[in-house]
């Protein structure tokens, strides 16, 4: 083959003495320039990578599955217990770390960018959204981190100072808003594609975005050292729908629908191929027997020896895990195990909460209290093609008080079953449900708090590492507390 190759480049450069070298240059160089490794690319052609990492990151691994649903106590280890027990490995810490900075944000920053040299706007705000989107993540899981000078290896800023919490959550409420108000719906020239996320909808980005923002806002909602107006800011985007509109029922979901085959399939349905370490937690499954709960069926499966849904209390030690039987306990839903799937990043239910949460706080513009947390219930339901019983609404009516504000939070953890992350960030702001730490545990009887940072970030970043964990006031450990917590 070589010599076919270099038989062709003599022949050529014979032709080009014999008619010119002037003439020749152009061919040559075309000659040479190999079409499989293309030196420029169009926006559309990082979108599919860069959304399916931050969803796989988000929803399975260990991050989605034994971190996120197994610290909220959604899902519980059967089997290789040690991080239902709290003993998180420096790759476990290194996942949501990695994948997010180093796989999905370097998409984005090439999306903006290429939108950016064509003028397309709106390349430029779905790439901030979904930036913005990862940024929130990691901030919700480790507390500080870099941001305002994150992804710019390429400027030569190899060690990026990391902002103090509060300041990536203003940051991104500011650049939601700019993103939302640079989508331009009605200029066909700036349509976008390869969004396998939204199926190339403008409206539902600008939908994102702004609900995106009032999850955000809720972190900071009566902090005394907020950086921004919250209450302001909040009231911006429930005051002027038409500007910034929100997601409105369950077709607004923000979900990554799966495909039937690897690897596009859902992570946890590639998990369940060769892996059978989960099931459904007792914490859970009690909650939704007491309620008498019909998504009970849906979250969890029946033993398969028969009898009622039992879950498996999280933290057990290997032996006392194994000796409740394998085909004795509950695996999670044969719905949120399929290949097709969804993985959700925000749902319909999880907006009504935060709205009946905002009005619970005096924020009129949020609407009823007791109307959002009611709808919120019949949007979880619904998102299961289920309908609420009006028996089950009766019974857990809204009561007034602190005892409504823990309806409405018990609600929502049970509404975020398989966004295990977002349901343990919730837990971590509020206190609610009140969750019982592991059996065994490793972590001095606290249930985490955050994650630890990676061990490449002490050796690589080491003082900007250092300056972010004496600012948080503590160790690089899972007990400190983040600033949304304090």
């Amino acid at each position: 083959m070589k010599s076919i190759v270099y038989s062709f480049q003599y022949k050529t450069a014979l032709a080009c003495l014999f008619f010119g070298m002037t003439a020749c240059t152009g061919e040559f160089a075309e000659i040479n320039t190999n079409p499989n490794t293309p030196t420029s690319a169009s926006a559309d052609l990082f979108m599919p990578h860069g959304i399916q990492t931050a969803v796989n990151a988000y929803w399975g691994g260990s991050l989605g599955m034994d971190v996120g649903n197994g610290f909220s106590q959604h899902w519980a280890r059967i089997q290789y217990t040690d991080i239902d027990q709290y003993t998180v490995t420096n790759d476990v810490a290194n996942t949501g770390w990695q994948n997010l900075y180093i796989e999905s944000m370097a998409d984005y920053q090439r999306i903006l960018k290429i939108g950016k040299e064509t003028g397309n706007v709106n390349y430029q705000a779905v790439a901030i959204i979904m930036r913005s989107f990862a940024f929130s993540v990691l901030t919700d899981i480790y507390g500080d981190i870099p941001y305002s000078q994150a992804v710019q290896g390429v400027e030569g800023v190899l060690q990026p100072k990391y902002d103090a919490q509060k300041d990536v959550y203003a940051g991104l409420v500011a650049e939601l808003k700019a993103a939302s108000e640079l989508i331009d719906v009605a200029d066909k020239s700036k349509a976008i594609a390869g969004d396998i996320l939204l199926n190339n909808d403008l409206t539902k980005w600008r939908k994102f975005a702004n609900s995106l923002s009032l999850r955000i806002l809720n972190r900071m909602l009566g902090k005394a050292d907020a950086p921004i107006n919250v209450k302001t800011e909040i009231e911006r985007i429930l005051k002027d729908p038409a500007k910034y509109p929100v997601l409105a029922s369950n077709s607004d979901i923000i979900q990554l629908v799966y495909l039937s085959a690897a690897p596009s399939n859902n992570p946890v349905n590639e998990n369940r191929k060769t892996r059978d370490d989960h099931r459904v937690g007792a914490t859970l499954v009690n909650k939704l027997k007491a309620l008498n709960d019909t998504r009970l069926p849906i979250y969890a499966n029946l033993p398969a020896d028969g009898g009622d849904y039992k879950g498996v209390p999280n933290g057990l030690a290997a032996s006392d895990a194994n000796a409740l039987g394998l085909s004795k306990t509950s695996k999670v839903g044969n719905y949120f195990v399929a290949a097709t799937a969804p993985g959700v990043l925000m749902s319909y239910a999880e907006l009504l909460f935060i709205k009946a949460e905002f009005a619970y706080k005096g924020i009129t513009a949020a609407g009823d209290v007791a109307t959002n947390y009611t709808d919120a219930i019949r949007a979880s339901h619904a998102q299961y093609g289920l309908t609420v019983a009006p028996a089950y609404l009766t019974a857990n009516a809204l009561k007034t008080g602190t005892d409504g504000y823990t309806q409405i939070m018990e609600q929502k953890w049970i509404a975020l079953f398989g966004q295990g992350v977002e349901a343990w960030t919730e837990y971590r702001r509020t206190g609610i449900p009140t969750l019982v730490p592991s059996v065994i545990n490793t972590n001095g009887g606290i249930l985490p708090t955050r994650l630890p940072y990676p061990g490449s970030e002490e050796s690589l970043n080491y003082a900007n590492f250092t300056e972010a964990l004496t600012r948080q006031g503590g160790k690089n450990d899972m007990k400190l507390k983040l600033w949304f917590a304090k």
